[in-house]
């Protein structure tokens, strides 16, 4: 976490401890004592740790991934979750859009060569996005900014999540066992 988390928190008359390099065995050991904690993604809050946390009422991930942590467990117990499920979408999505132009198109090896003076026409060219298939894998928050993103260049959007069914409209077609459906 960045350190002005520390002072805003203490300024809501919280008590905070801020162990940045705390290791698994040290979480185990105080956890009981925490009625909260705000964790990064490296901190995995699985059923182990979450029954060591007998006092435990809230978890604030500082990001938007979940897969680290046990909801169902939160849920049995009634532990609150905040995290920021929106917060970076648009900026997943546009890189994502980036890369994929890059890699399609040679980007960073036609850069290098040009400031060498090299200029390899055909060993550069790239490929337009246009009538090509491009697949996502997840089609949460990330996934439908990368696909809204792409709506422009004439590709054909083909998505699966394994959490999630029914999501396909007329640009993105819905796979139901992966790759397999285009």
């Amino acid at each position: 976490m960045h350190l002005s988390i520390v002072k805003m928190l203490e300024k809501e008359n919280h008590e905070v401890t801020y162990s940045p390099k705390i290791t698994r065995e040290e979480i185990l050991q105080i956890i009981p004592e925490y009625h909260g904690l705000i964790i990064r993604s490296k901190t995995p809050m699985d059923r182990e740790l979450l029954e060591r946390a007998s006092n435990l009422k809230f978890i604030g991930r500082a990001g938007a991934g979940l897969d680290q942590i046990d909801l169902d467990y939160l849920v049995t117990r009634g532990i609150k979750l905040f995290h920021a499920a929106k917060g970076n979408r648009d900026a997943v999505g546009e890189h994502a859009v980036g890369m994929l132009l890059a890699l399609m198109n040679h980007l960073a090896k036609g850069d290098q060569e040009v400031r060498k003076g090299i200029w390899d026409r055909e060993g550069n060219r790239g490929h337009e996005l246009a009538g090509k298939t491009v697949g996502i894998m997840g089609y949460g928050n990330m996934g439908k900014a990368f696909a809204k993103r792409l709506q422009g260049f004439g590709v054909k959007i083909l998505a699966y999540d394994k959490y999630k069914r029914g999501f396909g409209n007329k640009f993105v077609k819905e796979s139901s066992c992966g790759w397999l459906d285009f």
